[in-house]
Formats: C-alpha cells, sequence, structure tokens
C-alpha cells in the first residue's frame, strides 16, 4: 500500500508538473494594465496624441511610425518639446499610413516571456464591403500588407493569422482568459461567419475561456465618415468599437459609458446610446467571467460636447466643413445645400491608454464651458483615481482627436513585456 501510494504520488506530481509547464508556455492576451516596455504611436499631427507622447518619454520607450519623408519634420517638432530622442525608436517606412494603431497587430505573450503577435483579416472597418469604395480597396490592401511587414520588422515575433475580420480597438480583455465582443461590429465586418463561428476562433487564436457579447456600441460612433445617427446629426466612426464605452479596469471590472436620463431627454444622440447602454448593462451584469464569478459595473458619464452646427455647403473655406458638405450631400438625396446639420464627434472617458504609472484619460472642459463639463471631467478622473490608486491621472483635451474619428486609446497600441 505505501508503495502504491508513492507511485500515486508520483503520477499526481508529473501531471501537475505538465500541467505547469503548459501554462507557463500557453499564449494569452495581456490586460492593458500589465507591465510593458512601450508604446506605439503613429500619428504626432494630433497634439492630444503629441502630449501624451511628450509624458510618455518620460517612463518608457515609444515606438513611432514615421514616413520617411517627414522623418528629419518630426526629429525637430520632438526636440522641439523637449523629447529626448534616446526615448524614441523609429518605425520607418516609405508610406504614410493612417490607420488607428490599436487596429494592427496584437500582442500576446505566456509566462516564459515570449511573445508572437496576432493578425487579423482587415477590411477597413467594414468599408471595402461597400461598393462606393471599390477603387480604393485594391490600394488599401497593398498598403495594408507593407504596413504590417513594416511592424513586423520592429517586432520580430511570431505571427498567427485569421480568416476573421476584427480590430484591437473592438477587443477587450480582462488578461485571463474573458473577452468582449459586440455583436454588431463583429456581423458587419463577418456577414458570412456565423456568431459561433466566430467564438470559435477567438477561442482559438487568443486562447480565450469565455466570450461575452454586447449588442451595439455608442451612437457617437457610427459607421462610417459623414454617416446620418438620427434626425439631422452626422458623425465619423467605426460602428461601435469598445473602447468608446466599454473597458476592463481589472480583471473584475468593467466601467460603461452611461448618459443619464435628463441629458437623453434633450439630446437625441445620448438618447439612442442611453438605450444601447441599457441593454448592454443588463448583459454584463447576468454575465459572469471565466470562472463564473460575475463582476462589478460601474457607469461612466459621458462628456459634454458642442456639436458642431453647420449649413451644408460645400464653398465653404473651412476644410471640415467643406468635406463633410460634399459627403453628405452625395450620400443623402434628402439633404440640400443650405440645410442646417450637426457633426458629433466620437467623444468618451473611456478611450483611456493605461500605461506603466499613467492612465492618458480625456477631458473637455475649457474656459468659458459650463461648470457641468467641469465636474464631469473630475468624476472621470475620480472613478480611475479609484481603481488606479497608484498611476497618476493625466488628463488630455482630445477634442481635436475626437474631429478626426479616435481617441488616446486608438492612435496607440501597448507592447507587453
Amino acid at each position: 500500500m505505501k508503495l502504491l501510494n508513492q507511485i500515486l504520488s508520483l503520477i499526481t506530481l508529473i501531471i501537475l508538473s505538465s500541467c505547469n509547464q503548459k501554462n507557463k508556455t500557453e499564449f494569452y492576451l495581456p490586460a492593458e494594465w500589465e507591465h510593458q516596455i512601450g508604446v506605439i504611436i503613429n500619428n504626432f499631427d494630433d497634439s492630444a496624441t503629441f502630449e501624451m507622447a511628450t509624458q510618455l518619454s518620460k517612463e518608457m520607450k515609444i515606438y513611432c511610425f514615421a514616413v520617411d519623408s517627414a522623418k528629419e519634420t518630426i526629429i525637430k517638432k520632438l526636440k522641439d518639446a523637449g523629447i529626448p530622442l534616446d526615448s524614441i525608436q523609429f518605425i520607418s517606412s516609405s508610406k504614410d499610413f493612417s490607420y488607428a494603431q490599436r487596429d494592427g497587430f496584437l500582442f500576446m505573450k505566456n509566462a516564459n516571456g515570449d511573445k508572437q503577435l496576432v493578425n487579423f483579416t482587415w477590411n477597413l472597418y467594414g468599408w471595402y464591403l461597400d461598393p462606393s469604395f471599390k477603387n480604393f480597396v485594391e490600394e488599401d490592401k497593398k498598403n495594408r500588407k507593407l504596413y504590417t511587414a513594416t511592424l513586423n520588422k520592429t517586432f520580430p515575433y511570431p505571427v498567427i493569422t485569421s480568416s476573421m475580420v476584427n480590430e484591437g480597438g473592438a477587443i477587450e480583455t480582462n488578461g485571463k482568459g474573458t473577452i468582449l465582443q459586440v455583436e454588431s461590429v463583429n456581423m458587419q465586418r463577418n456577414p458570412k461567419i456565423t456568431k459561433e463561428t466566430q467564438e470559435a476562433e477567438l477561442k482559438r487564436i487568443l486562447n480565450a475561456k469565455k466570450i461575452i457579447w454586447l449588442k451595439e456600441g455608442s451612437a457617437e460612433d457610427p459607421d462610417g465618415w459623414g454617416t446620418l445617427i438620427t434626425e439631422n446629426y452626422f458623425g465619423i466612426g467605426v460602428k461601435g468599437h469598445l473602447d468608446e464605452f466599454c473597458r476592463f479596469v481589472n480583471e473584475n471590472t468593467i466601467l460603461i459609458s452611461f448618459p443619464d436620463s435628463a441629458e437623453a431627454e434633450i439630446d437625441p444622440v445620448k438618447k439612442i446610446t442611453l438605450e444601447r447602454m441599457k441593454i448592454n448593462y443588463e448583459i454584463l451584469k447576468n454575465a459572469t467571467d471565466q470562472d463564473g464569478k460575475q463582476f462589478t459595473i460601474v457607469k461612466m458619464p459621458v462628456p459634454d460636447i458642442n456639436y458642431m452646427t453647420f449649413t451644408l455647403d460645400t464653398n465653404k473655406t473651412n476644410s471640415e466643413i467643406k468635406a463633410l458638405s460634399q459627403w453628405i450631400l452625395k450620400k443623402h438625396k434628402n439633404f440640400s445645400m443650405g440645410d442646417t446639420v450637426h457633426f458629433v464627434p466620437a467623444s468618451s472617458y473611456l478611450n483611456f491608454l493605461i500605461t506603466n504609472e499613467t492612465v492618458f484619460e480625456a477631458k473637455y472642459w475649457t474656459e468659458g464651458k459650463p461648470n457641468t463639463s467641469k465636474a464631469k471631467d473630475e468624476k472621470a478622473k475620480q472613478i480611475l483615481k479609484q481603481y488606479f490608486p497608484d498611476k497618476r491621472i493625466y488628463q488630455i483635451n482630445t477634442t481635436e482627436t475626437n474631429h478626426g474619428g479616435g481617441g488616446l486609446h486608438c492612435w496607440s497600441m501597448q507592447v507587453p513585456k
């Protein structure tokens, strides 16, 4: 009997050792709050992103996308801002890529410190499926191929590819195997792939243990550029990326963007967002993580934004208004020159970037704006401070970034240690 017990103990040890070794070599999608070696940024033309880079340079390496012809100009800009060049590693290219950096490769790692890259199929947020972009598609496919090859030279890790279309801004992870996805986004990107097949692919390629499907994103993040949201309100977006409305701040706590009923009563865009978030909130409230534990769900305010109101006029000297007017009149035949419309930038307190020492967060109050806007900025800051007590909460005005379609999180990508 004693010999039998010794044999059983030995077998148990061998099994446990094997499991531990598997856990060390198994790749997973790390949470953003895990330790990083740097952050990739590819949009120094944007003032908010440049301010974030200035602060980032004090704590970690910055990988900077730079088209060859503009590199010297960027270097001068960095020097003028006092950013030490030894904190910058340039990723040089012959082409100027306008992609949101979040939507390039995803980094996976294991407990041994090995890394690999995940390259989902790309169709430019579903725009490849729009016949009006037919002439653009082939050129963009070539650019995307060059873009991923350029990235892979800087990060020469094994690449796993998937036939499923997905983007980093559309994926949230708690680092423990639970992944959030948005049904309306995924099904628009992959109209011929069932949700069940997509879920199986996410489990295969990301080693995900649990997929939670939310229904729709915020109305402020519509599908495309100059897109009609409701009535005479237009916007720019990608149909509902998670980093605009729903984020993990630890493995069991989720922040969700939630307009209050009073502001939804007077704002038709926020009214749509509120109805969508009510549905998403219920899904999260009834969901569990990979271990069967329920989540703590925290409602985050939505910022007070002055929508850009203008009359449709293709002869305007303002280039943004002129371009929007041209596009709206082309795509929406029930609108005419002289009609008053509102442009809604995709604004959110949840498009924040978590680094080793800092959480870079949006703010919207400026001198002359109502104190309610200032109070919302402060509330958002204090919520983040509650969950990241050891990090600095650094707020940056992202109005310019939002008008271009995105935020601090969209235009950056952390590189895990």
